[in-house]
């Protein structure tokens, strides 16, 4: 038999925008983190991106970082000033040293607690039909 000669190491360089590259990345991580629904709205990300990188922008627009940054802004000045530290770091609240209880199921044999009741069936007298 004859074998045939392939080349090793041959690279394919398929022609794929960078927007269906971005749109089918973006599905497949949607789908597996949300299911269907993450897989339409990770297309539709990953298509906005793509088309950014395609135009040589960069992929989170400057608008969507400073509105980020507001918001963090907002939410730290809405916080209990015992969390806030001069410099705007923020503490996170101590918590209590608690030891685990135990649960205590109630007893079958107090007095005030009476014994389960089984539940009888009850029989339908049955007519005769003639």
């Amino acid at each position: 038999m004859k074998k045939k000669n392939s080349p090793e190491s041959e690279s394919v360089n398929l022609p794929v925008s960078k927007q269906t590259a971005g749109g089918v990345a973006g599905a497949i991580v949607g789908s597996a983190i949300a299911g269907p629904i993450g897989a339409i709205a990770g297309a539709i990300a990953g298509t906005i991106m793509g088309n950014r990188s395609a135009k040589g922008k960069t992929l989170i627009s400057t608008e969507t970082v400073k509105a980020a940054q507001d918001a963090v802004k907002a939410v730290k000045q809405k916080l209990p000033s015992k969390l806030r530290q001069p410099g705007g770091k923020v503490l996170s609240p101590k918590k209590k040293n608690t030891k685990p209880t135990r649960s205590k199921k109630p007893s079958l044999n107090t007095k005030n607690s009476e014994a389960p009741v089984k539940a009888q069936s009850v029989k339908k007298p049955v007519s005769k039909r003639k």
